[in-house]
């Protein structure tokens, strides 16, 4: 029973935490400074040192997010050489403060520019600035310099020693982390499931927190394709991906599909349906004990509990029965232990030799990302330094030793954030994290008073809080790291009410300066910035629908759609991000949420039924062609002209939807759950891929209606949902959507 409940515990700790990756750079962060601490009392060295030692040794948990350990490595490498310049030349320039302010802007807006080379620029973009503010937050002087580079090669030292050395990850043991996280949440899933299944009826919250499971499982599902991404490609690696997308597709449906059963009235109590529906449960719940990185034992526990087959099926209402063929399906699909238990017929081909139209981006599309990526950065370098040059200039009024505060918040308000609406709900997470942390600290402060020991222990802790909390939560990031600084102020004796109320002034400054910078040095709305997001989803969403209008012949597309459905969901994601500010709650735009939240339902949507097209087209034996190719080719291009249509609307008419009636926002699987029920002669695999093209077309028409207000105009066209999903057959797919593309390509024309 003891041992259970800690299986149990730890398993819900490993949902809250994928890969318990928060955990290891927390405990990491942690140890590492401590050690440092450690080394350099033991060395003796002075209070300055080991303050920049210790900063120094929590700086390289921030700036270092490789998964890999060799890219860990070699950001760490380029790290000391970095920080031990930033801090001479702060050190140098502390006697002529001018000088030092002038060349801190130097510093900002290179760490910035650094942001073009993807995360490893990010990490030693924050090593340069943090080391030049430790020198300015230390007074550092020229004639110390040989103890505080001392400090800093000490507390590198420390922490390659205890990432590497202390429990060191691998690079499979990150990889069994990972796939353990989606196993305990597919687990949630299918327990949700099965409990809506057996009490025959769908509470709005049973529902609600079931897409909630569904959204965590599918982010397990990017997480591990990040990961992969970061390793070396290998035959195992490569098969993972579409092993899990094939479960993960699976359990979706299943969940689709229950949901559509529990919300149609029939005969609950009917002793047939009753019989049926705990059956049904009883099924779903067996396949909790089969995880995708299981054993042999747990495969025969799957198999005592499991009795699948037409043969055993009871009688009941058509729609309950509908989800026995798809219990078989993710049955069939967890049978598959592993990448080096799939058969050999149908081996994955590296990804480094796929095809740059299918497996990768094309060259035109990568040079257009890395273009995109140094005209952020850039502009985003202005924007800062900007906003730094305003905070120091207004941090000197309120304190003329503490500007240093202004600066950093306003630096930090601009990592990862694109447009003015990011920046300014980051500025007002960071503004109450630093209010009630503040409040936090002074608190603590004051309970502990002058203990060393025990301060240092809450340093600590609030440390280990800071980095162990989910990003997403910045405010209780910031909120740790206040409490953190306040912990450092009462260890070096300068604590006091003021100095935290100072700390609050200077915050407040700093993202006053960032957000009137966002708004008048280069902005990029919230609109704007969401837009171009969209359009970059619909041209993978196009890249895709070619994939198929070329490949539903060629014996390699398959595994080709597979990765370009992940990378639809990679851009979707960012889509969701860059309208953050719209969909939160406080936005004062209802009507534009409402409208936002109806987009993000519909490419969910979509985003499904192109990762359940990639699946199925992955069951298909290699070589072999579908009977219904002809079929799928021009369903795919009608789309493939919507999906153009889409991105020319998108691209050139950004507001055309704000005129529009408030939609009904409902979330994904509710809409799913509303599509029309198929004919129980469950089609095959090959009418499969053409049932998922017919509901992409009809999520498409409803885009053209959402983005394009005109296009749903009874006097304009003609646009109506698709009626042919009641019919199996490879013959005239969704023709709204060609219908749609028509008759607006004809009215763009006559205007």
């Amino acid at each position: 029973m003891v041992a259970r409940t800690t299986t149990s515990l730890w398993d819900r700790f490993a949902a809250f935490d994928p890969g318990l990756m928060r955990l290891t750079s927390a405990m990491r962060a942690v140890l590492g400074t401590a050690a440092t601490l450690a080394a350099l009392t033991a060395l003796r060295a002075p209070e300055t040192a080991l303050v920049v030692g210790g900063f120094t040794a929590m700086t390289t948990s921030l700036a270092v997010s490789d998964l890999r350990p060799r890219n860990q490595l070699i950001t760490l490498g380029l790290g000391v050489p970095l920080s031990l310049a930033s801090l001479s030349a702060g050190a140098a320039l502390t006697p002529y403060p001018t000088a030092a302010e002038l060349v801190f802007l130097v510093v900002i807006h290179l760490a910035v520019q650094a942001r073009r080379f993807g995360p490893r620029g990010l990490g030693l973009g924050i090593f340069g600035f943090m080391a030049f503010l430790l020198s300015q937050f230390t007074q550092a002087r020229a004639d110390r310099l040989p103890q505080l580079g001392a400090s800093v090669l000490v507390a590198f030292a420390a922490v390659t020693a205890v990432w590497y050395c202390v429990g060191p990850i691998t690079a499979s043991e990150a990889l069994r982390r990972l796939r353990h996280t989606f196993d305990v949440r597919l687990h949630d899933v299918l327990r949700d499931t099965a409990a809506m299944v057996a009490t025959g009826q769908d509470i709005d919250t049973r529902s609600r927190s079931l897409q909630d499971r569904l959204d965590t499982l599918h982010a397990s599902v990017l997480l591990i394709e990040d990961f992969l991404d970061e390793r070396a490609a290998d035959e195992d690696t490569e098969a993972l991906l579409p092993h899990l997308s094939r479960v993960e597709v699976a359990a979706q449906r299943l969940a689709v599909l229950a949901v559509r059963a529990m919300r149609t009235p029939a005969a609950r109590n009917d002793p047939a349906e009753r019989t049926a529906r705990q059956r049904l449960a009883q099924r779903i719940r067996a396949l909790r004990h089969q995880p995708t990185v299981g054993t042999a034992c747990a495969a025969e526990r799957c198999a005592q509990g499991y009795e699948g087959g037409p043969a055993n099926r009871p009688t009941g209402s058509a729609l309950v029965l509908d989800c026995f063929p798809a219990v078989d399906e993710l049955a069939e699909a967890l049978r598959v232990l592993g990448p080096r238990d799939r058969p050999a017929g149908r081996r994955t081909p590296p990804r480094k030799h796929a095809s740059p139209t299918f497996g990768t981006l094309p060259h035109r599309d990568r040079d257009t990302d890395t273009e995109s990526l140094k005209r952020g950065a850039t502009r985003q370098a202005f924007q800062v330094t900007a906003a730094s040059a305003l905070a120091i200039a207004g941090g000197h009024l309120l304190s003329p030793h503490l500007w240093y505060w202004a600066v950093a918040a306003a630096w930090v308000v601009f990592i990862k954030n694109e447009s003015t609406g990011e920046v300014l709900l980051q500025s007002l997470r960071r503004l109450a994290g630093t209010v009630l942390g503040v409040v936090f600290g002074y608190g603590l402060a004051a309970l502990v008073g002058g203990d060393g020991p025990v301060l240092l222990v809450l340093l600590l802790l609030c440390m280990f809080g800071m980095f162990y909390t989910p990003s997403h939560t910045y405010w209780a990031v910031t909120f740790f790291i206040t409490g953190t600084l306040g912990m450092l102020l009462a260890l070096m004796d300068t604590f006091s009410a003021h100095v935290l109320l100072l700390r609050v002034q200077e915050t407040a400054l700093g993202v006053s300066c960032g957000v009137l910078a966002a708004v008048l040095v280069l902005p990029t709305t919230v609109r704007r910035a969401s837009d171009e997001e969209l359009v970059g989803f619909l041209r993978v969403l196009d890249r895709l629908l070619r994939t198929v209008a070329a490949g539903s012949t060629n014996t390699e597309a398959p595994t080709s759609w597979v990765r370009a459905a992940h990378d639809l969901d990679q851009a979707l994601e960012s889509f969701r991000k860059a309208c953050l500010p719209l969909t939160h709650p406080l936005t004062p735009q209802r009507r534009r949420r409402h409208h936002v939240r109806h987009l993000l339902e519909l490419l969910e949507a979509g985003a499904y039924h192109a990762r359940s097209l990639a699946a199925t087209a992955e069951r298909l034996p290699t070589g072999h062609v579908p009977e219904c190719a002809t079929g799928l080719t021009a369903a795919a291009e009608r789309a493939h002209q919507t999906v153009t249509h889409l991105v020319r609307v998108a691209g050139h008419g950004p507001g055309a939807a704000s005129h529009m009636a408030r939609p009904t926002a409902v979330r994904a699987l509710s809409r799913l759950s509303e599509e029309q029920r198929v004919s129980r002669n469950w089609p095959s695999p090959e009418h499969r891929l053409l049932l998922h093209i017919d509901r992409l077309d009809t999520t498409l028409t409803a885009l053209v209606r959402a983005l394009d207000p005109l296009a749903s105009d009874p006097d304009r066209t003609t646009v109506v949902p698709s009626a042919r999903v009641d019919i199996p057959l490879p013959h005239g797919p969704a023709q709204a959507a060609a219908v749609s593309c028509a008759v607006l390509s004809d009215r763009c024309e006559r205007a």
